[in-house]
């Protein structure tokens, strides 16, 4: 699952905040704290960039970068400088809605790191298929439960020794817990909360000290760039 989980997240990031530079898309990784949980090596992210624009899944400008943007790789850059700036792909936008599905379907929320990707990035799924794949996995979870309670009961009858039906029985209450927060979420996607992809725009806005509004600023001036062919798209 590590694979699915880097590649979901990185191309997850770039769909968030496009367009936006390498150090840009790192400083807000880092801020989700990906190396604890997702495991991701902080300077791994720029390779990662450079081998998804090669596999086409991004797309990688090269603008003139202003005084006061951030450069990849560093706080900051000089006039004259130029800085690599990636937007997502047809093919890219296809492969990440094919990883969130995975993730949502398959992944065992008890190694959560794939889940969880797929959570914090659940604004960029339709909501029907959140919604499909959600239910989907509730039926998975119920039917794992049944198969536990009919284990539990063979050990009961001492086919097994008496200990492996405590091991079991965390297990169930494992999926227990899954399968009542999951009930949960589902209400209240159904019931029209959160916003997903093909909705009204995400209100979730930044606080006014935080950071991330310099992206805001300086994804609008690429976009400018991009728009007016300011660039060429690097393979």
């Amino acid at each position: 699952m590590a694979t699915l989980t880097t590649r979901a997240l990185l191309l997850g990031v770039v769909t968030l905040f496009e367009p936006a530079n390498g150090y840009q898309l790192r400083r807000e990784l880092l801020s989700w704290g990906v190396e604890d949980w997702a495991h991701i090596k902080p300077g791994s992210i720029y390779s990662m960039l450079s081998t998804f624009a090669k596999q086409g899944l991004i797309e990688r400008h090269d603008l003139a970068e202003g005084e006061a943007a951030g450069g990849e790789g560093a706080g900051g850059a000089g006039a004259g400088r130029t800085v690599a700036v990636y937007t997502m792909s047809d093919a890219g936008r296809t492969e990440l809605n094919r990883l969130l599905t995975e993730a949502v379907l398959t992944v065992n929320a008890m190694d959560p790191s794939a889940f969880r990707v797929a959570l914090s990035l659940a604004p960029l799924m339709p909501r029907d298929e959140m919604v499909a794949a959600l239910r989907a996995r509730s039926a998975t979870a119920a039917a794992a439960c049944e198969a536990l309670l009919e284990k539990i009961g063979f050990v009961a009858r001492g086919f097994a020794p008496p200990h492996v039906a405590h091991s079991l029985e965390l297990e169930l209450r494992l999926i227990e817990t899954e399968r009542g927060w999951l009930e949960g979420y589902l209400a209240t996607i159904e019931a029209g909360g959160l916003v997903f992809a093909g909705e009204a725009d995400w209100a979730w806005t930044p606080p006014a000290d935080d950071a991330g509004w310099q992206m805001v600023g300086e994804s609008a001036r690429y976009r400018e760039q991009i728009e007016a062919g300011g660039s060429e798209v690097q393979k």
